[in-house]
Protein backbone atom coordinates (compact mmCIF):
# COMPACT_ATOMS: atom_id res chain seq x y z
CA UNK A 1 0.00 0.00 0.00
CA UNK A 2 1.16 3.44 -0.91
CA UNK A 3 1.44 5.18 2.38
CA UNK A 4 2.16 8.76 1.21
CA UNK A 5 0.15 11.16 2.09
CA UNK A 6 -1.15 14.31 0.46
CA UNK A 7 -0.83 18.31 1.88
CA UNK A 8 -3.02 20.60 2.08
CA UNK A 9 -6.09 18.01 2.93
CA UNK A 10 -7.16 15.66 4.79
CA UNK A 11 -7.22 11.70 3.85
CA UNK A 12 -7.96 8.54 5.35
CA UNK A 13 -4.17 8.07 5.16
CA UNK A 14 -3.94 10.69 7.51
CA UNK A 15 -5.99 9.08 10.25
CA UNK A 16 -4.44 6.11 9.88
CA UNK A 17 -1.13 7.27 9.79
CA UNK A 18 -1.95 9.61 13.56
CA UNK A 19 -3.53 6.78 14.96
CA UNK A 20 -0.48 4.33 14.53
CA UNK A 21 1.24 7.45 16.09
CA UNK A 22 -1.05 7.58 19.26
CA UNK A 23 -1.02 3.75 19.37
CA UNK A 24 3.11 2.93 18.80
CA UNK A 25 3.81 5.67 21.32
CA UNK A 26 5.89 8.19 18.73
CA UNK A 27 6.50 8.65 15.10
CA UNK A 28 10.04 6.23 14.98
CA UNK A 29 7.89 3.73 16.29
CA UNK A 30 4.55 4.07 14.03
CA UNK A 31 7.01 4.34 10.70
CA UNK A 32 9.17 1.04 12.15
CA UNK A 33 5.69 -1.23 12.61
CA UNK A 34 3.89 0.38 9.35
CA UNK A 35 7.10 0.08 7.22
CA UNK A 36 7.36 3.54 6.13
CA UNK A 37 9.55 6.27 5.99
CA UNK A 38 9.56 8.66 9.23
CA UNK A 39 9.33 11.86 7.33
CA UNK A 40 5.63 10.66 5.97
CA UNK A 41 4.31 9.85 9.32
CA UNK A 42 6.01 13.48 11.07
CA UNK A 43 4.49 15.15 7.76
CA UNK A 44 0.70 13.33 8.58
CA UNK A 45 0.72 14.76 11.72
CA UNK A 46 1.97 18.19 10.49
CA UNK A 47 -0.86 18.19 8.00
CA UNK A 48 -3.74 17.24 10.81
CA UNK A 49 -2.28 19.54 12.77
CA UNK A 50 -2.75 22.67 9.79
CA UNK A 51 -5.71 21.52 8.57
CA UNK A 52 -7.39 21.35 12.20
CA UNK A 53 -5.20 24.37 13.77
CA UNK A 54 -4.74 22.87 16.54
CA UNK A 55 -1.87 21.18 18.70
CA UNK A 56 -2.17 17.29 18.53
CA UNK A 57 1.01 16.74 21.02
CA UNK A 58 2.80 18.19 23.40
CA UNK A 59 6.59 17.47 22.30
CA UNK A 60 8.51 16.72 25.24
CA UNK A 61 12.12 15.55 24.43
CA UNK A 62 11.62 12.10 22.52
CA UNK A 63 7.77 11.86 23.96
CA UNK A 64 5.11 13.24 22.56
CA UNK A 65 2.09 13.18 24.70
CA UNK A 66 -1.48 13.70 22.96
CA UNK A 67 -3.25 17.09 24.13
CA UNK A 68 -6.94 17.51 24.65
CA UNK A 69 -7.74 18.11 20.79
CA UNK A 70 -5.57 14.96 20.38
CA UNK A 71 -7.13 12.73 22.00
CA UNK A 72 -10.58 14.07 20.52
CA UNK A 73 -9.31 13.31 17.50
CA UNK A 74 -7.83 10.35 18.29
CA UNK A 75 -11.49 8.98 19.27
CA UNK A 76 -13.02 10.20 16.20
CA UNK A 77 -10.38 8.98 14.47
CA UNK A 78 -10.98 5.64 15.39
CA UNK A 79 -14.61 5.35 14.80
CA UNK A 80 -14.14 6.71 11.44
CA UNK A 81 -11.30 4.01 10.41
CA UNK A 82 -13.57 1.38 12.14
CA UNK A 83 -16.54 2.12 10.13
CA UNK A 84 -14.08 1.79 6.97
CA UNK A 85 -13.72 -1.55 7.97
CA UNK A 86 -17.04 -2.13 8.53
CA UNK A 87 -17.68 -1.06 5.03
CA UNK A 88 -14.94 -3.02 3.46
CA UNK A 89 -16.14 -6.20 4.79
CA UNK A 90 -20.05 -5.14 4.03
CA UNK A 91 -18.52 -4.57 0.34
CA UNK A 92 -16.90 -7.83 0.34
CA UNK A 93 -19.53 -9.97 1.52
CA UNK A 94 -21.32 -8.64 -0.76
CA UNK A 95 -19.03 -9.89 -3.64
CA UNK A 96 -19.02 -13.07 -2.04
CA UNK A 97 -15.80 -13.08 0.18
CA UNK A 98 -15.46 -12.09 3.62
CA UNK A 99 -12.38 -10.59 4.58
CA UNK A 100 -10.95 -11.08 8.38
CA UNK A 101 -7.84 -9.35 9.66
CA UNK A 102 -6.43 -11.44 12.22
CA UNK A 103 -3.26 -10.30 14.55
CA UNK A 104 -1.01 -12.96 16.51
CA UNK A 105 0.98 -13.57 19.05
CA UNK A 106 4.46 -15.78 17.49
CA UNK A 107 3.54 -19.13 20.11
CA UNK A 108 0.03 -18.32 18.70
CA UNK A 109 0.57 -17.89 14.97
CA UNK A 110 3.09 -21.15 15.11
CA UNK A 111 1.20 -23.64 17.01
CA UNK A 112 -2.50 -23.01 16.89
CA UNK A 113 -3.59 -20.44 14.14
CA UNK A 114 -2.14 -22.90 10.84
CA UNK A 115 -4.68 -25.76 12.27
CA UNK A 116 -7.55 -23.39 12.82
CA UNK A 117 -7.21 -21.34 9.44
CA UNK A 118 -6.75 -25.20 7.68
CA UNK A 119 -10.40 -25.56 9.77
CA UNK A 120 -12.08 -22.41 8.60
CA UNK A 121 -10.67 -23.12 4.63
CA UNK A 122 -12.78 -26.15 5.01
CA UNK A 123 -15.83 -24.78 6.84
CA UNK A 124 -16.10 -21.36 5.54
CA UNK A 125 -14.03 -20.71 2.00
CA UNK A 126 -15.52 -17.47 1.33
CA UNK A 127 -13.71 -15.93 4.90
CA UNK A 128 -10.50 -14.85 3.14
CA UNK A 129 -7.75 -14.30 6.31
CA UNK A 130 -5.27 -12.04 6.39
CA UNK A 131 -2.38 -12.68 9.44
CA UNK A 132 -0.15 -10.53 11.13
CA UNK A 133 2.62 -12.12 13.19
CA UNK A 134 4.06 -10.12 16.32
CA UNK A 135 4.49 -9.52 19.88
CA UNK A 136 1.53 -9.65 22.12
CA UNK A 137 1.48 -5.87 23.16
CA UNK A 138 1.83 -5.22 19.16
CA UNK A 139 -1.58 -7.73 18.45
CA UNK A 140 -3.37 -6.03 21.28
CA UNK A 141 -2.44 -2.68 19.66
CA UNK A 142 -3.99 -3.54 16.35
CA UNK A 143 -7.27 -5.20 17.51
CA UNK A 144 -7.67 -1.92 19.83
CA UNK A 145 -7.20 0.44 17.03
CA UNK A 146 -8.77 -1.54 14.76
CA UNK A 147 -6.28 -2.59 12.29
CA UNK A 148 -7.30 -6.27 13.03
CA UNK A 149 -10.77 -7.73 14.02
CA UNK A 150 -9.64 -10.33 16.03
CA UNK A 151 -6.09 -11.37 17.96
CA UNK A 152 -4.52 -14.14 19.24
CA UNK A 153 -2.28 -13.45 22.68
CA UNK A 154 -0.75 -15.10 26.01
CA UNK A 155 -1.27 -14.17 29.08
CA UNK A 156 -2.13 -11.21 30.32
CA UNK A 157 -4.36 -8.55 28.60
CA UNK A 158 -3.63 -4.57 29.20
CA UNK A 159 -6.29 -3.26 27.57
CA UNK A 160 -10.14 -2.34 29.15
CA UNK A 161 -11.63 -2.49 25.56
CA UNK A 162 -11.01 -5.57 25.11
CA UNK A 163 -13.15 -8.96 25.49
CA UNK A 164 -10.63 -11.71 26.16
CA UNK A 165 -11.65 -15.48 25.85
CA UNK A 166 -9.61 -18.52 26.65
CA UNK A 167 -8.62 -21.42 23.52
CA UNK A 168 -5.76 -23.15 24.86
CA UNK A 169 -3.72 -23.22 27.73
CA UNK A 170 0.24 -23.86 27.25
CA UNK A 171 3.58 -24.14 29.89
CA UNK A 172 6.44 -22.46 29.84
CA UNK A 173 9.80 -24.68 30.59
CA UNK A 174 13.52 -23.56 31.20
CA UNK A 175 15.99 -25.32 28.65
CA UNK A 176 19.84 -25.49 28.70
CA UNK A 177 22.64 -27.25 26.81
CA UNK A 178 22.47 -30.19 26.34
CA UNK A 179 25.27 -31.05 28.58
CA UNK A 180 22.56 -29.86 31.49
CA UNK A 181 20.15 -32.59 31.20
CA UNK A 182 18.18 -33.29 34.73
CA UNK A 183 19.93 -30.48 36.37
CA UNK A 184 17.70 -28.87 39.55
CA UNK A 185 17.76 -25.32 39.98
CA UNK A 186 15.96 -23.02 41.46
CA UNK A 187 14.43 -19.79 40.01
CA UNK A 188 16.42 -17.77 42.07
CA UNK A 189 19.69 -19.55 40.20
CA UNK A 190 18.14 -19.46 37.11
CA UNK A 191 17.62 -15.56 37.52
CA UNK A 192 20.99 -14.87 38.44
CA UNK A 193 22.58 -17.45 35.46
CA UNK A 194 23.00 -16.47 31.53
CA UNK A 195 19.61 -15.83 30.03
CA UNK A 196 18.85 -15.36 26.82
CA UNK A 197 14.99 -14.56 26.12
CA UNK A 198 12.22 -13.40 24.38
CA UNK A 199 12.30 -9.46 23.48
CA UNK A 200 10.15 -7.00 26.32
CA UNK A 201 6.37 -6.62 24.85
CA UNK A 202 6.38 -10.55 24.43
CA UNK A 203 3.62 -12.66 26.31
CA UNK A 204 6.33 -15.17 27.36
CA UNK A 205 8.89 -12.32 28.80
CA UNK A 206 6.36 -11.07 30.56
CA UNK A 207 4.76 -14.54 31.92
CA UNK A 208 8.67 -15.20 33.37
CA UNK A 209 9.63 -11.68 34.89
CA UNK A 210 6.15 -11.74 36.45
CA UNK A 211 7.02 -14.58 37.99
CA UNK A 212 10.15 -13.46 39.09
CA UNK A 213 9.21 -10.14 40.39
CA UNK A 214 6.35 -11.94 42.97
CA UNK A 215 9.87 -13.99 44.53
CA UNK A 216 11.64 -10.83 44.85
CA UNK A 217 13.96 -11.11 41.86
CA UNK A 218 14.92 -10.07 37.97
CA UNK A 219 16.57 -10.93 35.40
CA UNK A 220 19.18 -9.26 33.12
CA UNK A 221 18.83 -10.97 29.83
CA UNK A 222 22.32 -11.31 27.95
CA UNK A 223 20.54 -11.72 24.90
CA UNK A 224 16.84 -11.14 23.60
CA UNK A 225 15.10 -12.01 20.39
CA UNK A 226 12.11 -12.15 18.54
CA UNK A 227 13.38 -15.21 17.10
CA UNK A 228 12.26 -18.50 19.40
CA UNK A 229 14.66 -20.77 17.12
CA UNK A 230 17.80 -17.64 17.30
CA UNK A 231 16.98 -18.55 21.26
CA UNK A 232 17.27 -22.09 20.82
CA UNK A 233 20.29 -22.33 18.16
CA UNK A 234 21.89 -19.84 21.26
CA UNK A 235 21.18 -22.11 23.69
CA UNK A 236 22.45 -25.28 22.13
CA UNK A 237 25.82 -23.26 21.63
CA UNK A 238 26.12 -22.88 25.69
CA UNK A 239 25.37 -18.85 25.82
CA UNK A 240 22.73 -19.07 28.36
CA UNK A 241 19.55 -20.65 29.37
CA UNK A 242 15.92 -19.73 28.45
CA UNK A 243 12.42 -20.16 29.33
CA UNK A 244 10.47 -20.87 26.27
CA UNK A 245 6.93 -22.47 25.33
CA UNK A 246 7.12 -26.60 25.38
CA UNK A 247 5.36 -26.29 22.87
CA UNK A 248 8.16 -24.53 20.94
CA UNK A 249 11.00 -26.47 22.18
CA UNK A 250 9.50 -29.99 22.34
CA UNK A 251 11.39 -31.02 19.19
CA UNK A 252 14.70 -29.42 19.51
CA UNK A 253 14.41 -31.18 22.69
CA UNK A 254 13.93 -34.47 21.34
CA UNK A 255 16.53 -34.35 18.50
CA UNK A 256 19.03 -33.21 21.45
CA UNK A 257 19.90 -29.78 21.07
CA UNK A 258 18.82 -28.48 24.44
CA UNK A 259 17.54 -30.15 27.22
CA UNK A 260 14.59 -29.21 29.44
CA UNK A 261 15.96 -27.67 33.44
CA UNK A 262 13.70 -28.81 36.60
CA UNK A 263 12.65 -25.42 38.32
CA UNK A 264 12.10 -27.15 41.60
CA UNK A 265 10.22 -23.62 42.39
CA UNK A 266 8.63 -22.32 39.65
CA UNK A 267 6.22 -23.33 37.68
CA UNK A 268 4.83 -21.61 34.44
CA UNK A 269 1.29 -22.05 32.64
CA UNK A 270 -1.06 -19.43 30.58
CA UNK A 271 -4.08 -19.25 29.33
CA UNK A 272 -3.88 -18.91 25.23
CA UNK A 273 -6.46 -16.02 24.19
CA UNK A 274 -8.52 -14.55 21.72
CA UNK A 275 -9.52 -10.76 22.29
CA UNK A 276 -11.86 -8.35 20.20
CA UNK A 277 -13.14 -5.34 20.95
CA UNK A 278 -15.55 -4.49 23.30
CA UNK A 279 -18.51 -3.71 22.17
CA UNK A 280 -17.92 -4.67 18.15
CA UNK A 281 -20.58 -6.71 16.99
CA UNK A 282 -19.01 -10.19 15.38
CA UNK A 283 -19.50 -10.51 11.72
CA UNK A 284 -19.98 -13.54 10.20
CA UNK A 285 -16.33 -14.12 9.18
CA UNK A 286 -15.48 -13.76 12.83
CA UNK A 287 -17.60 -16.05 14.06
CA UNK A 288 -16.70 -18.65 11.93
CA UNK A 289 -12.85 -17.83 13.24
CA UNK A 290 -14.15 -18.23 16.57
CA UNK A 291 -15.62 -21.59 15.56
CA UNK A 292 -13.02 -22.81 13.92
CA UNK A 293 -10.38 -21.53 16.89
CA UNK A 294 -12.35 -23.61 19.27
CA UNK A 295 -13.15 -20.61 21.68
Amino acid sequence: MDWSVMAGRMTIRHLELFRAVCEAGGVSAAARELGVSQPSVSQAVRDLELHFGVELFDREGRQMLLTEQGARLLARARAVLDDLGDLECAMSEAAGTQTLRIASSITCGTCHLPAALARLAAAAPQVRPRVRVEDSQAVERDVVAGVAEVGLVEGLVHDGTLVAEPFARDELVAVAAPGRAGEAVTAAELARGRLVLRERGSGVRELFEAALTERGLACDPVWESVSTEALVAAVEAGLGASVLPASLVDRAVGEGRVARLAVTDLTLSRELLVIRRRGRALTPATQAFLAALGA
